[in-house]
Parts: C-alpha cells; sequence; structure tokens
C-alpha cells in the first residue's frame, strides 16, 4: 500500500500540474485572442501627447521641440514671435497697429466686416518661416490678414503669401479658422457647425497643434493597457505589434502612406454632400483605416460645383503645390510599382526638425536604399561626375517645382527630366535647372543621347524659335506663374554652372521680372537679384508699384553703367545684346506671353 505521505505528495504534484496546465491554457487563450485582438481605434478617446511622455521620452522630446507642435499654439509671450511693439504696416492704404498689453497682444486692422477694429490674439499658427494670428469673435475664430515673416522680420498681407495675382481686396484672406485651419494644423478637428443657424457652437480639438495621436491615432486605450499588470508582455508573446495604437511603419503601404497622406494631400469627400456631416461632426478619419472610405485626393479633374482644382496641377496632373505630397508620391512608380512610403526616407522622430529626414535620407542613399544596381556604378547612369550635382538623385527626379508658402520645394513626385514636356507645359524640368543658361533643345539632345529617343523633342517643338532660347529665362516669362517662380529661383541659386554670383546675365532678366504682376514671382526675383548681383536697393515686393517702379529704375540704371567684365560668361542661349541688355523685340515677346498668364489663383 502506498503511503499517506505518499498519497499526499502524488496529489500535491498532480495538483500543481493540473494547475500549470490550467495557467498554460488561459496563458495560450490570451495569446490566441492577441494574435487576432484588432480594436477599433475610432471608438477609443484622445488622451493628449503628455500621455505618451512617460514612456516614450526621446520621441516625446523631439516632438516637443518640432514645427508640427508648434503649429497652432495659445497666443502667449512665450509663442508670439512677431513684433508687438506698437508696430504699424501700411498696405493699400490699411495701416495696421500691432501692440502688446502686459501678457496679451492685440491687431488694430480691418475686422471681417472691413471696418478698422482692434483684435485680440488668442492663438498663433506657424513657428517656422511666417506666423498667423487668430483672433475670436463669439464662437467663431478668424485668421487675420496681416502676418509676420519669422526669418525677415517684417510684417505683410498675406496676399505676398500664396499663389495669385495682386488683388485689391485687403482682407482676401481673412478667413474662418474653424472650418479650415482646423482640420490638418491640430488633432481630430469638429467645427461643430449648427447646420441650420451655419453657426458654429461647439468647435473643439482633442489637442491644438499636431500631436502624437494625428499620426497614431487616439491612445486612451493603449495607455490602460499597457499599464495593466502583464499586458505588455502577455502581448509581446502573442505579436510584435501593438494593435492599441498606430504603428505608421508596421502597417501596409496603402495605410502606411494614408497617414501622412491625411494633411499633405488636399481632399475632398468621397461623397461631395458629406462636407456638411464633417462640418457638424467633425473629420471622420482616424490613423490606421482606408482614408479612401471618407476621402478622395485632389487631382486635376477635381471639381466642387463650378469650381475647378486644375490650375493647382500642372498640365500632366503634377502637383503646383505644397500639401499635395501625397498626390506627387501616388503618381510615381516608386510607390505604385515599389515600396515606398514617406518613412522610406522621413523619420518624425529622429530627423532634422526643417524636413524631418536623417541627414543621410537627404542625399542618394534615399533613393540608392532600392537601386543599388545605379549607386554601383553612380556615373554610367548619370554621366555626370559622381560628387557633381549631375550625380545627385534629387536634382534630376524631384526638382523645386512645387511652390508653397513662398518656397520653391521639392516634387514628391519622382520623374524624369523632359525638356520636351517643358517646353509643351511650362513644368521646368531638372536638367535646365541646373543648367539655367542652357535651351531646352539642349537638354533634348543630351537626354536623347544617353537615355534614348523618348526624350527628344517633337517635331512641333523643335520647330519653335523658343527651344533655342534658354529655358528657364523662357520660363520666367512664361504664362505659368509656378514656373516663373521656379524660374527665378533657379537663377538665383548656385548649380551646374556655378555660384549664381558668376551668373551675371541674368540680372537684366531679373530686374524686369521684378514688374510681375504675381507678387509671389516678385519676391523670388528679388531675392535672386540679390543672389546674382549683390547690390540690394530695398525692393519690396508688396509695395505700391509706384515704389515697386522706383526701385526697378535705380536696379536699371546701376546695370546700364556698370562696366561689362571681359571674363564674364554668357551661353549663346541667354537673349542679350551687345551691352547686356535684353533686345526690344525680345522684351516685346516676353511681355506678350505675360499677358496671356493662365488664371491661376490660389489661396490656400
Amino acid at each position: 500500500m502506498v503511503s499517506k505521505p505518499a498519497v499526499l505528495k502524488i496529489g500535491v504534484i498532480f495538483g500543481c500540474g493540473l494547475l500549470a496546465g490550467l495557467v498554460w491554457w488561459v496563458w495560450q487563450r490570451q495569446v490566441d485572442a492577441l494574435r487576432t485582438y484588432a480594436p477599433d481605434l475610432s471608438q477609443v478617446a484622445y488622451v493628449g501627447s503628455e500621455s505618451c511622455r512617460a514612456c516614450h521620452q526621446d520621441q516625446f522630446a523631439h516632438w516637443s521641440q518640432s514645427h508640427h507642435h508648434k503649429m497652432t499654439q495659445p497666443a502667449t509671450p512665450e509663442t508670439v514671435v512677431g513684433d508687438f511693439n506698437n508696430a504699424t504696416y501700411t498696405y493699400q492704404g490699411v495701416t495696421s497697429r500691432m501692440f502688446r498689453q502686459g501678457d496679451e497682444f492685440f491687431m488694430e486692422t480691418l475686422d471681417p466686416n472691413g471696418r478698422m477694429g482692434v483684435a485680440k490674439i488668442v492663438r498663433t499658427i506657424g513657428s517656422r518661416r511666417f506666423q498667423q494670428y487668430v483672433t475670436q469673435v463669439g464662437t467663431t475664430f478668424y485668421r487675420l490678414p496681416i502676418a509676420w515673416n519669422i526669418e525677415k522680420k517684417y510684417w505683410f498681407n498675406l496676399q505676398g503669401l500664396f499663389l495669385h495675382p495682386d488683388l485689391p481686396d485687403f482682407s482676401r484672406h481673412t478667413s474662418v479658422w474653424n472650418n479650415n485651419c482646423i482640420f490638418c494644423h491640430n488633432v481630430k478637428g469638429n467645427p461643430g457647425m449648427d447646420v441650420k443657424s451655419g453657426q458654429f457652437t461647439n468647435t473643439k480639438v482633442e489637442e491644438l497643434g499636431i500631436g502624437c495621436e494625428a499620426c497614431h491615432g487616439p491612445g486612451k486605450l493603449h495607455v490602460e493597457k499597457n499599464q495593466a499588470f502583464g499586458w505588455t508582455w502577455l502581448r509581446r508573446q502573442a505579436r510584435a505589434d501593438d494593435p492599441t495604437i498606430v504603428n505608421q511603419a508596421k502597417r501596409d503601404k496603402r495605410t502606411n502612406t494614408q497617414v501622412c497622406g491625411h494633411c499633405h494631400g488636399q481632399r475632398l469627400p468621397v461623397e461631395i454632400n458629406n462636407i456638411r456631416e464633417i462640418m457638424a461632426k467633425g473629420d471622420p478619419y482616424t490613423p490606421g483605416e482606408d482614408l479612401s472610405k471618407y476621402y478622395r485626393p485632389l487631382d486635376i479633374t477635381a471639381k466642387v460645383g463650378d469650381y475647378s482644382f486644375a490650375p493647382r496641377f500642372y498640365p500632366d496632373g503634377t502637383p503646383r503645390l505644397t500639401a499635395y505630397e501625397y498626390q506627387g508620391l501616388l503618381m510615381s512608380k516608386c510607390h505604385t510599382e515599389g515600396n515606398m512610403t514617406c518613412v522610406s526616407c522621413h523619420d518624425v522622430h529622429k530627423g532634422r526638425q526643417q524636413s524631418l529626414m536623417q541627414d543621410e535620407m537627404r542625399g542618394n542613399k534615399s533613393c540608392t536604399q532600392c537601386h543599388a544596381n545605379i549607386a554601383a556604378n553612380l556615373e554610367a547612369h548619370t554621366h555626370h561626375p559622381a560628387d557633381s550635382s549631375g550625380s545627385a538623385c534629387y536634382e534630376c527626379h524631384r526638382p523645386r517645382i512645387s511652390f508653397g508658402l513662398l518656397t520653391a520645394k521639392r516634387t514628391h513626385r519622382i520623374l524624369n527630366p523632359e525638356p520636351d514636356k517643358s517646353l509643351s507645359t511650362d513644368m521646368p524640368n531638372g536638367c535646365n535647372m541646373c543648367h539655367p543658361g542652357e535651351s531646352a533643345d539642349w537638354a533634348a539632345r543630351y537626354m536623347t543621347q544617353w537615355y534614348g529617343p523618348r526624350y527628344a523633342l517633337s517635331k512641333a517643338n523643335a520647330a519653335r524659335p523658343e527651344a533655342r532660347i534658354a529655358e528657364i529665362v523662357r520660363e520666367l516669362f512664361s504664362r505659368d506663374p509656378s514656373a516663373r517662380i521656379t524660374a527665378a529661383w533657379a537663377l538665383g541659386t548656385s548649380g551646374a554652372d556655378g555660384r549664381a554670383r558668376d551668373r551675371q546675365w541674368a540680372i537684366p532678366f531679373l530686374i524686369e521680372a521684378l514688374r510681375d504682376r504675381y507678387p509671389a514671382v516678385r519676391y523670388f526675383a528679388y531675392d535672386a537679384l540679390r543672389s546674382v548681383s549683390g547690390k540690394d536697393f530695398g525692393f519690396f515686393y508688396l509695395a505700391d508699384e509706384r515704389d515697386r517702379e522706383s526701385v526697378i529704375a535705380r536696379y536699371a540704371a546701376w546695370w546700364r553703367d556698370l562696366p561689362k567684365g571681359a571674363d564674364w560668361v554668357r551661353p549663346v542661349s541667354v537673349p542679350l545684346d551687345a551691352n547686356w541688355q535684353i533686345p526690344a523685340a525680345r522684351l516685346t515677346a516676353f511681355r506678350a506671353e505675360l499677358g496671356k498668364t493662365e488664371a491661376i489663383d490660389i489661396g490656400e
């Protein structure tokens, strides 16, 4: 017989085994459940970026210094960067005054009804290049028409920030914040509009500025689960990702890209009538969802009623503007046929604050990480020295042909230089931007020699006299104002022909470009003129026409009287006479082409 102690011992062992088996069974069931756990994050509450700090200290520290974080802020002495020391600025006969009382800031200017009044600044928008100011009237927030240039430190009317001709309306860009800026400059914007009255009765955001949850989705469930004892360890046994939060890099290519495309790709509701619901109930999209359930990205065919969005795109559909990066990516084979997404190059937690890219991705590695065969013999592909700009992938395949907030930005459509298309559509190409003194015909001959007949000029374009004029000069006076901006930028930037200061032949063209009727073109032309000439006669692109013409006359007299250096280089495609002046017939032709300027009038 088995002794009682032995029976007891066996019982204990059996009981422990049974308990262990039960624990293992329960654990395995929980692991199995976690493998398929897919909570609906659209039903989860938001908790704010501060809730992320404790566990994600490095990421929080980087974000807290970012322009995303500072995009929309309460107006305080720490956030307001404009000169409110009783500063004044006069535009179109209206003198605005910016002043401060204690820790509060005020702007005396035209109110939304066109009357002079004093507006208290309650919020700021922007912290990098420009800062705009928001006031509140009742339940409605208004973006005021006067802004501060952070880099150059002056006040200006917002007519000088966007892509349209001179307009007589001082308050053109006084706009309602509740139904515009609220969506992409904050987390989960909700205009809270009463559809019957049209009033904004319950406007709210989950967080001012672009916080963590704008990209990672609502965080309440994530915080609760990961604070629960043992949950994080258990989840790691089950899966690599955390289903309670959106990790963009671990998503499939489509939803990965849509996280950024939600804001970096201007859009319309799938059903246009849904606009009223969005205005009443807020943005329906939650990161991680299929964005196309709710929105479709704007393209060249998009319309709302009789309003066409076509002017926001070049004739081939390439976006002219920033905030359309998503559209550019969707047109790129690297994305549609490859695996490129936004996070292939950008790193919002470690990259430079200006571009959210690490330094290595600002160069060729962004492309050669996939195109290793090209990297192995770079010069065979580029036909340029490996250490030259001609072997920089971006210069050829992502030229600065996108306009946004007075900057020439790189397109997010990965494309090849096509001089023939430049002549047909006025969309600048990478070859002529690096070689601004050369013609489209010159660029096409090299492209054809290196890459085949598909890059030859069409018969119609080859027959045009303009094909043999310096292409960037031609584009500076084309009917496309965005091309004129790019051309001015290219003339003022060092390129394959050397430093901008050595490009003296560009001076008379840039002086003439100061007369452009688009303020943004004048802005770029003046910056380029200063770079090339080294002279600053105090031109201000938003000054009254009489004052602008006075400065232009000074530049013209200076250039006329300046002794021309014997060592100055002038490419044969540059149309100047023996005195380095634009021939009268050519100037007349340029002005006639400008008179045909397309009706491009784009605010935001």
